[in-house]
């Protein structure tokens, strides 16, 4: 189920042609974000300059978090992302094998010399993240599961503000934070569909709390128990309280890195925007996922490059 666009939206001023990003090496090309994805939208909000990287970091995640979802054998997703370990350690060491990992060898170096050598450790620390998916589908306490939300999602953005050029401490921690209010959107939007596939992203002690068990995520009743509504409302002002904190994080920033976060914000509002459709929609997350229609995404990166959304 899609949101309805933004009243006014259709009418709003059509947006500035602007030319798509570069294109990366042939082998690889075909994987970058689809056409009206959120993604598409963040990255052609980056500078052209810092395209490069940012798709190959996006197109690395992409591929690596796809192993636990599409590998339902636990012992070859743990073998799959224990090469990946060894190709981000040799990688490192200036060797790689993956189109992916030599396509980042082959950026410039003041790219990578950007950077540090501290963001090593950062790629390192998803494929742990996504090991506890592989063997781990059930959370008994929820600050566990946010914690992993934290080591995630966080560290991507983490990474991914560096390859924006923000450089300070409080730029990083904002782009932490917010990565954090992302993975709780995505999450709270793929509800029902994660469930269907074996995943409770949800505490067990905040399911309890409500009184609302895991099995009626999966097989929604009807009607939900009367806990249902508590616990949609609770993960979404979670959610968009975290998303509202980065978002003033990043504003109290000086004016370059507000400018170099500017794709991490566009992908705030739109995870708002959804949050909100989500809570809207009541039992409907349960039985299917609700998305942003593509005007609506078009329309919200328009106004982050305008500076109406910050």
């Amino acid at each position: 189920m899609s949101t309805p666009s933004a009243p006014g939206q259709t009418s709003a001023p059509t947006p500035a042609t602007e030319a798509p990003p570069a294109p990366l090496a042939p082998q690889i090309a075909m994987d970058v974000p689809r056409a009206g994805t959120s993604l598409y939208h963040a990255l052609r909000l980056t500078p052209a300059a810092r395209r490069p990287a940012l798709h190959l970091w996006v197109r690395w995640w992409h591929e690596v978090s796809r192993i636990p979802m599409d590998v339902r054998d636990p012992g070859v997703a743990e073998a799959k992302l224990g090469w990946w370990r060894q190709e981000i350690a040799e990688t490192a060491q200036g060797r790689a094998r993956h189109p992916l990992t030599q396509a980042w060898l082959s950026l410039p170096s003041a790219t990578r010399e950007a950077m540090g050598e501290a963001h090593w450790p950062w790629w390192q620390q998803q494929l742990d993240g996504l090991l506890q998916l592989v063997h781990q589908t059930r959370w008994m306490d929820d600050a566990s599961l946010q914690q992993h939300m934290q080591q995630t999602t966080g560290g991507a953005c983490r990474v991914a503000a560096r390859l924006l050029g923000a450089r300070s401490e409080a730029a990083v921690t904002a782009a932490s934070l917010l990565g954090l209010g992302l993975r709780q959107a995505h999450q709270l939007a793929r509800l029902g569909q994660d469930a269907r596939a074996g995943w409770i992203m949800v505490g067990i002690d905040l399911l309890q709390s409500h009184d609302v068990r895991a099995h009626q995520l999966s097989r929604p009743e009807s009607p939900m128990p009367a806990g249902w509504p508590g616990l949609l409302a609770t993960l979404h002002q979670r959610a968009r309280a975290t998303l509202l904190q980065a978002l003033d994080a990043v504003r109290a920033l000086p004016p370059a890195e507000r400018q170099a976060l500017r794709p991490l914000v566009y992908l705030a509002h739109t995870s708002l925007a959804l949050a909100e459709a989500v809570h809207a929609g009541g039992e409907t997350v349960l039985h299917q996922r609700i998305v942003l229609t593509p005007l609506r995404k078009s329309w919200m990166a328009q106004q982050v490059r305008w500076g109406w959304l910050r």
